[in-house]
């Protein structure tokens, strides 16, 4: 049952990264300027001088940027096709300080207390989670740092649309819910939750207007205005940016 789940990740993720299948989402992923810029700013800010691992890194995601910002950076993905692309593209670069491997991330091949920062985008909602948990606490040092962005699977309106589209995600794919968000205080001492995108879903369909910007700065704001008074709220947001520290090392 785990090989077929991976077996199928592997496929569809073949199926992106050989034909850019999913570039059709590009309009929902304009309103995310917000959550990348808080997520970007928590990594550049703190990866200089730092061994970082990019976990689930497609076809090279942030680790380009993040070797630009002083960091020696791999990433890992189990997509063959999508570290071949990213090793295309780091050729180019001529960065020496950033490197790719195909590799299960529930079973990193990688010693104990290894890294500085973990990070990843999308990444752990298609993992068993307790696995994949397991193996960022035992590859990160004591004083290591981690940081995610992913899917929240609790707005019902969100829900409805994954099951209308579901050729747009893998079958095994899990946007993480309140037990989740519970399950990871199990493994980390200090855990952040960052709630975004709620009304800014709002601005989707006018992405390509004129005034888009505007509007989506007035609905990111109102967003954050609305999660402070009405905290409940946010766990109906679309996506969480999760920041975690003092690893809970039990080996």
């Amino acid at each position: 049952m785990e090989e077929l789940r991976k077996n199928n990740e592997k496929e569809f993720f073949y199926q992106v990264f050989k034909s850019k299948s999913r570039q059709h989402m590009s309009k929902f992923y304009k309103i995310t300027n917000c959550s990348r810029k808080y997520y970007e700013k928590y990594l550049f800010s703190n990866c200089c001088d730092k061994k970082v691992l990019e976990y689930g890194c497609g076809t090279g995601s942030y680790a380009f940027n993040l070797a630009k910002h002083g960091a020696t950076v791999l990433g890992i993905d189990i997509s063959e096709i999508g570290i071949k692309m990213a090793k295309v593209k780091s050729k180019k670069t001529n960065l020496k300080n950033v490197s790719f491997l195909v590799m299960d991330a529930e079973s990193l091949q990688i010693e104990d207390n290894f890294f500085d920062i973990i990070c990843g985008s999308g990444i752990l909602h298609h993992l068993n989670l307790n696995k994949s948990l397991n193996e960022i606490v035992r590859v990160l040092k004591p004083n290591g740092k981690a940081i995610f962005i992913e899917p929240l699977g609790l707005n019902p309106f969100i829900n409805f649309y994954r099951y209308l589209t579901p050729a747009m995600r893998t079958k095994n794919e899990h946007p993480l819910k309140t037990k989740d968000l519970k399950l990871i205080k199990n493994y980390f001492s200090h855990v952040n939750y960052k709630f975004f995108h709620l009304s800014s879903l709002l601005a989707v369909p006018f992405c390509n207007y004129r005034k888009f910007s505007s509007m989506l700065i007035l609905l990111d704001k109102f967003d954050q205005k609305l999660f402070r008074y009405i905290p409940f709220i946010k766990l109906m947001s679309w996506q969480v940016v999760i920041t975690l520290k003092e690893p809970i090392k039990s080996f």
